[in-house]
């Protein structure tokens, strides 16, 4: 979800563009900048190398839009808003798709390309290209046959990257996935040092996640205890009822207790440091880490964790993070981690009857033996599909799930 010098200058926060927001520009004169570009109209006599350019030279770069259908004057003001026939933008959607995907390496994360209708041109549309800054940059072009190159967005020119720039390129993209798993254990830390009452009673349940593509923090709101959150409204509703969701019993509101830069939700009132039933912190940049205490009882010196319980918790925690992402405005690949965290042997119990029986044949697992702590697990997938689709929050739970039980020596106990 884009926020460029376009959503500043109209004072709207991340969002699709709109055609409200391009007569504003037009009428303030709204000049180009290193995040927005004005196209009259796509050049049909290139074959679509100039468009690659163009989206390459953004993703190497903060990112940013390109609105095909906007007249400039001599300065690279916006200075006219005509659009294009419908029938022709939404071949220009088609076209702008395909050269993305054919001509540059690699394809860029969370592009997007949409048509906006105009309200004073009937008939008539603007394209408008949503590029992010990327984290798989640098991305390169097919210039020709025998000749790749990389293109960077500098102000409101394109210039080309010379050799030490694509050696910083490469190595911020080795950092960046190496930042990624450093970001999942210090959330993963966070929640575990500071939130989660620890006990020979208690098995926990954590997820943490982090987009590839973060939101934009300028634009979060204050966190307001008096007030319910509402991204975190949106994921209760989305969950399944209190019955078969873990993350519903334990956190029915959406009222937050405390942020800075987050808003942290418990069911402790007052708020204290440690919680002995969930913690679930929302980051504004689309961050998040969840804990659920998901134990039953203990039985000879083993704490039981229900299948059940273990299912819930991943299941809920995994679409409260994808659902966080995609509201606060974070696109891109998110990277999901699950652990199991105890500090006493913890046996998978059965999923009916009252839990009180381990499952046979399963392994139980000691954090105090080398080897046999539980390990945590790690997927991912965009943020988009996640968000759009609960089937596809469901596969990447089911992921993470998995490779838990497999822990304990359980081959497939999933249920849908």
């Amino acid at each position: 979800m884009s926020y460029t010098s376009l959503h500043r200058a109209v004072g709207l926060p991340p969002g699709l563009v709109t055609a409200e927001m391009l007569e504003q520009a037009v009428a303030i004169g709204l000049g180009e900048a290193e995040d927005l570009d004005w196209k009259k109209d796509a050049d049909d006599v290139k074959d679509g190398r100039e468009n690659a350019k163009d989206f390459a030279a953004l993703a190497n770069a903060r990112g940013g839009i390109i609105v095909t259908g906007v007249r400039e004057d001599g300065s690279e003001r916006a200075a006219e808003l005509l659009g294009v026939e419908n029938e022709r933008a939404r071949s220009l959607v088609d076209r702008f798709r395909k050269t993305a995907a054919s001509l540059v390496r690699l394809f860029i994360p969370a592009f997007k390309v949409y048509t906006v209708p105009l309200h004073t041109s009937t008939g008539r549309s603007a394209v408008v290209v949503e590029v992010p800054r990327s984290p798989e940059a640098p991305h390169l072009v097919v210039a020709d046959r025998e000749t790749m190159r990389y293109p960077k967005r500098v102000g409101t020119d394109t210039q080309w990257l010379g050799e030490s720039e694509l050696e910083a390129a490469y190595r911020r993209r080795f950092a960046l996935r190496q930042d990624a798993r450093s970001h999942l254990q210090r959330l993963y830390d966070e929640l575990r040092n500071r939130s989660l009452q620890q006990d020979p009673r208690r098995v926990w349940v954590v997820v943490t996640a982090t987009p590839t593509v973060p939101a934009p923090t300028e634009t979060a709101p204050t966190v307001n205890p008096s007030v319910a959150d509402p991204v975190m409204t949106e994921i209760l509703n989305a969950l399944p009822g209190r019955s078969h969701s873990l993350l519903r019993r334990h956190l029915p509101s959406p009222y937050p207790v405390v942020g800075l830069r987050r808003s942290i939700f418990t069911p402790s009132r007052p708020y204290t440091a440690f919680n002995d039933r969930a913690q679930v912190e929302l980051h504004h940049d689309g961050s998040f880490g969840g804990g659920l205490n998901a134990s039953s009882n203990v039985q000879i010196g083993t704490t039981l964790l229900p299948q059940l319980h273990l299912e819930s918790a991943v299941r809920d925690l995994v679409a409260a993070a994808a659902l966080n992402a995609s509201l606060r405005g974070a696109d891109g690949i998110l990277q999901l981690r699950a652990d199991i965290l105890a500090n006493s042997p913890v046996a998978l119990a059965e999923r009916d009857g009252q839990y009180d029986e381990q499952i046979d044949g399963s392994i139980t697992l000691d954090g105090s033996l080398p080897g046999q702590s539980a390990l945590f697990v790690t997927t991912e997938a965009p943020v988009a599909d996640l968000a759009a689709l609960p089937n596809h929050r469901a596969e990447a739970a089911n992921r993470l799930l998995l490779d838990l039980t497999h822990q304990f020596a359980v081959p497939d106990l999933l249920q849908p």
